[in-house]
């Protein structure tokens, strides 16, 4: 039975579930069909950036591996990655200036792509660094698949990054050993594979981690450094969530209504406004909801006519803003007498 889905505390980056759908279809399965069996919202492939539950790149992972019969789907998926393609956090780790250096930086922001791995130093000496994987749900399947493609994608970038053929002194994983791993072995760049670990651990040798990077830019790195120290952790992405955002762009674009939405959300109507329902919300209650927030904040930033707010708002004439208003006002009045 393909991986279950129970409630999980561990996110993943919008951008593993799109890999992993890409590489199946590349080997001929039904990509559509997949992420309907992962119970993967359509509407979660159309957003720019955030973060899934990772039970749906687990459970993607399986159903691939089964669909196309590859147990080194861990492998072809990782043949896809390409330097670059996770945004800031490839290049915190490019612009560093050498491999042991974006190695801190990437442990240090591995939350922007992930909260289902920790990786830290386990132990050093003169020769070489261990450093240790620990996953927030560790047993299954699609676990097991998941941590394949990190450890082999990080060797990748590892390579691309110094443009060295770096090597692992050692790997053990804290799974079981597959029937083979020479395709995984292969890709790492080594023979010392070993399984059934306590954790997983990888070791790479101090020259190896003492290369310097082929975009090492001090300057560009301390810019990035500070930038993404600055930055929240990335959302979380919801139907909800992603609805209103939707609805704030139309509203931008002076087109917000029902039928355009439910097109961008790929659904019915009817749907939407049911999904709305189960929220505990209508569709006339969001419209007037961000209409009433950007009324406040335009009002907030100074004098700003009234037919140039109807605009705003993507309201027909500036009688219906002044009617509005009134109404915003008279409930704000309200809240405020009865509190």
């Amino acid at each position: 039975m393909v991986g279950t889905f129970s409630p999980a505390p561990a996110y993943d980056t919008l951008i593993f579930p799109r890999y992993l759908l890409g590489a199946a279809a590349a080997g001929g399965a039904d990509a559509r069909q997949l992420a309907r069996e992962a119970r993967l919202p359509a509407w979660a492939l159309n957003v720019d950036r955030g973060m899934l539950p990772s039970r749906y790149a687990m459970v993607l992972f399986e159903l691939a591996e089964r669909a196309l019969g590859d147990p080194d789907i861990a492998m072809t998926v990782m043949d896809r990655h390409q330097v670059g393609e996770l945004d800031l956090f490839d290049y915190l780790f490019t612009t560093a200036g050498t491999l042991r250096e974006g190695l801190e930086t990437d442990s240090r922001y591995m939350h922007l792509v992930t909260t289902r791995l920790q990786r830290q130093v386990e132990a050093e000496t003169d020769r070489e660094t261990t450093y240790s994987y620990r996953q927030a749900e560790p047993g299954g399947r699609g676990e097991d698949l998941c941590l394949q493609f990190s450890v082999a994608a990080l060797y990748a970038r590892a390579r691309a990054a110094t443009g060295q053929p770096v090597r692992p002194v050692r790997i053990a994983f804290a799974q079981s050993a597959p029937r083979s791993h020479r395709r995984l072995a292969e890709g790492l760049g080594t023979r010392t594979v070993d399984f059934g670990a306590p954790i997983t651990t990888l070791t790479f040798s101090a020259r190896d981690l003492d290369l310097p990077m082929r975009g090492a830019d001090p300057s560009l790195a301390r810019i990035l450094n500070r930038y993404a120290a600055s930055l929240p952790a990335p959302p979380l992405v919801t139907w909800h969530g992603h609805f209103q955002q939707l609805l704030a762009r139309s509203i931008e674009a002076g087109s917000p209504s029902l039928e355009s939405m439910a097109k961008q959300m790929a659904v019915s109507p009817r749907t939407l406004q049911r999904q709305l329902a189960e929220h505990g919300t209508t569709w006339r209650d969001e419209l007037n909801a961000v209409r009433q927030r950007r009324a406040l904040k335009a009002r907030q930033s100074g004098t700003v006519s009234t037919a140039a707010l109807a605009r705003q708002l993507a309201y027909s004439d500036p009688r219906s803003v002044r009617r509005a208003l009134r109404r915003w006002d008279n409930e704000a009045i309200e809240v405020l007498t009865t509190s």
